[in-house]
């Protein structure tokens, strides 16, 4: 049975047995400054750690402009029963003609270790592959991202590259590692 193509129409929300994925809202600014602004968790996010409410409140404007202009889509993770946004994950972009797009995701540092950020990317490539019928997830990673590494690592993703200085911040040059899944690779798990 081939599914409906995700068209993005109402926003799909997304249970697994520890987590809800729901649509990022304007009520979600001080809980996604709180994630944004712990330079631990950013660290290795191009741009530096959010100093200011008004640039999590712009996050999300962006968001909700590129979900409306069909170009991407991003959840609030929240976990049960709790409805406060403790992390995102999501493509940061989706090509149809070629059928692949590209994960991100952050998680709040209380939350590392358990397992939450598994749950949740798992899911997203779930409705990538079967809503959305990508064929090719992609993403990628500072070198210096262990975990992020190990987690794709560990989700069955191929490393496909190794981009040598990058990107250029905090006076320095970065690599950035390059990986993707592919849907076979999935269905073959």
């Amino acid at each position: 049975m081939t599914l409906k193509r995700f068209n993005f129409g109402a926003f799909p929300v997304i249970e697994t047995d520890r987590l809800r994925l729901r649509e990022i809202t304007k009520e979600d600014a001080p809980a996604l400054f709180d994630l944004r602004s712990d330079y631990e968790v950013t660290k290795y996010n191009i741009g530096p750690a959010y100093t200011k409410l008004t640039q999590a409140i712009h996050l999300i404007k962006r968001i909700h402009d590129a979900y409306t202009a069909q170009r991407e889509i991003r959840w609030a993770i929240t976990h049960f029963p709790n409805p406060i946004l403790i992390g995102m994950v999501g493509f940061n972009y989706w090509d149809r003609t070629d059928n692949r797009g590209s994960i991100g995701f952050d998680l709040r540092r209380d939350y590392w270790g358990q397992g939450i950020m598994t749950e949740a990317v798992t899911a997203v490539l779930h409705f990538g592959f079967q809503h959305m019928h990508l064929n090719r997830i992609e993403a990628d990673t500072s070198a210096y991202n262990t975990a992020s590494a190990a987690l794709l690592r560990r989700l069955g993703f191929s490393q496909e590259g190794h981009q040598r200085e990058q990107y250029f911040e905090n006076g320095t040059y970065h690599d950035l590692l390059l990986f993707a899944l592919l849907h076979k690779d999935w269905q073959a798990r």
